[in-house]
């Protein structure tokens, strides 16, 4: 391995203390280059197995704890110089800012005599996926990692759930739906993010209430922990996973196009970078799969799904374009004692959820003494629009009624009404003192009315979130060696309705939840 010692900054920034106490060492990682964080990049205590995975803004933390059991920590990243960073280096009280410095490589160092490079790149994908059963185990093994959840609304956490997971793996050789066990260690719902009750509702497909543009994904019984692991294209490689993947082993290459793309630097190897595109049905997908050139062992996979109309619109979608993202999923594997093994998974998309109509009726009352109805709504009505009588329509035992709009009255939020009877027996049933068999007999259709803040009565409006679930692995076990912690989690209820015991939490020491940045602040100059 290519191991360079850095620098780091300490930012002179004093952040909340709900971020920082006196358990966790915090730091965020970022390209020397363009000082963009570098995402997904491995942090391991220098020595040992033991490591966290950066987030999304380039931050981890180490408990304090390691601060005098290890040397160092060992940072590398794909597309990345390896780095060593001494503890002693590291602020206690303040963010350490530590820079990568990114590996490149022309493109055309990769052509091989012979290939043209669509034809190349479609050969080592072939490779790659013909030689899954032998780079990654068959045998039992254990991966205890920090699983989250959450919604993003722009940039902000909303919802974030967290967890230590022990996924007990029966091989490669098995299905992972059908063997794979969970050990629950450690369940936290994170109080210090905004809680969002209107992002975290089920997805309704029948109302449209919350649905997913272009897209269907099953509920799984709410469990996301569950709904991350179909979605690891590799582990699930000869069955059917998503769209257009399907079954990696038949499908993949036979539903895109392929090219040769830069080589990808890690840990003293240079991998194969492969870029893939399709489209189908109003859909652009698109992504990068790494292969070493050795053993073709597969290190990551990149597959994004994009809403786009190639007949209507011209410029494809960008990677960074989220308002046209159907899904991203995220997959690295690295090494470990001769065999391939999950180092992070991650699964994100976006979702439309309809709110609740900022003008509403709330209530109809019969006033049986002056023999008037009167409408009420939630905000005081814009009067101009309530005097137009095509807005309403009142109807009894089905039959249509002719009725007087009532002026005059200083009750800004209700709107009176006087209907007029042909019958003097529906008269006397419409105001008699039974009004629960009043209301099964009586309708009120109003639409067009406005109030005064300029809102249409029932008229909701969208709002666009991203979810995502999460897995960074911390830990291999090989054999049916797991460690004997937490609670067996239930794959047919959503993982956090399960309940941990405290003495459960005081046997995950080694472990610990790599929470984000509450926001990400802006990298340094």
């Amino acid at each position: 391995m290519n191991i360079k010692r850095t620098r780091l900054l300490a930012l002179a920034i004093l952040l909340p203390c709900v971020l920082f106490s006196q358990e966790f060492i915090q730091g965020r990682l970022l390209d020397s280059v363009s000082k963009a964080p570098v995402v997904f990049a491995n942090i391991l205590l220098e020595g040992s197995s033991k490591g966290v995975i950066s987030n999304e803004d380039g931050s981890f933390r180490i408990p304090m704890e390691f601060k005098s059991e290890y040397e160092g920590l060992l940072i590398s990243s794909l597309g990345y110089e390896s780095v060593s960073v001494a503890m002693d280096a590291l602020s206690e009280d303040r963010l350490n800012t530590i820079y990568l410095t990114p590996r490149t490589i022309a493109l055309q160092e990769t052509t091989v005599v012979g290939y043209t490079k669509r034809s190349l790149a479609k050969r080592i994908v072939r490779k790659a996926i013909r030689a899954i059963p032998r780079n990654f185990s068959k045998d039992p093994f254990s991966l205890v990692g920090y699983y989250r959840d959450y919604q993003q609304d722009e940039r902000t956490y909303l919802n974030l759930n967290e967890s230590i997971v022990e996924v007990r793996d029966e091989g490669f050789h098995k299905s992972d739906a059908k063997t794979t066990k969970y050990q629950i260690y450690r369940l936290v719902k994170n109080m210090d993010f905004p809680r969002d009750s209107i992002s975290s509702m089920s997805y309704d497909y029948e109302n449209q209430n919350k649905v997913i543009a272009q897209g269907f994904l099953p509920s799984y019984n709410g469990n996301e922990l569950v709904i991350l692991r179909v979605h690891d294209a590799v582990r699930n490689y000869d069955i059917d996973s998503y769209s257009f993947v399907n079954n990696l082993r038949r499908d993949f290459v036979h539903n895109h196009d392929f090219q040769m793309g830069s080589d990808v630097y890690l840990d003293g190897e240079w991998l194969y970078s492969v870029l893939f595109d399709t489209y189908k049905e109003n859909v652009r997908a698109k992504g990068r799969i790494i292969i070493s050139k050795t053993d073709y062992s597969i290190y990551g996979l990149d597959y994004a799904a994009y809403e786009w109309n190639k007949k209507k619109e011209g410029s494809e979608p960008s990677n960074e374009d989220s308002s046209r993202m159907i899904f991203h999923i995220q997959s690295e594997y690295r090494p470990y004692q001769g065999k391939m093994f999950l180092n992070y998974l991650s699964f994100s998309n976006r979702f439309v959820v309809r709110l609740s109509p900022a003008f509403m009726l709330k209530n109809i009352t019969i006033d049986t003494n002056n023999k008037i109805t009167w409408l009420e709504f939630n905000n005081p009505v814009n009067i101009s629009s309530t005097l137009d009588k095509e807005h309403y329509e009142v109807f009894f035992r089905k039959k249509k009624l002719a009725f007087e709009l009532l002026k005059g009255h200083e009750e800004e939020d209700k709107v009176f009404i006087r209907p007029i009877f042909t019958s003097e027996k529906d008269e006397t049933a419409y105001f008699s003192n039974d009004r629960e068999a009043i209301k099964k007999r009586m309708v009120y259709k109003v639409k067009g009315l406005m109030d005064v803040y300029g809102n249409m009565l029932g008229h909701s409006e969208q709002k666009e979130y991203l979810q995502y679930r999460e897995f960074f692995t911390q830990r291999i076990l090989q054999g049916n060696d797991g460690d004997e912690n937490g609670v067996p989690m239930e794959k047919e209820r959503p993982l956090f309705d399960h309940v941990v015991t405290d003495e459960s939490v005081e046997a995950v020491q080694d472990y610990w939840m790599n929470t984000p940045l509450q926001e990400a602040n802006d990298p340094p100059e």
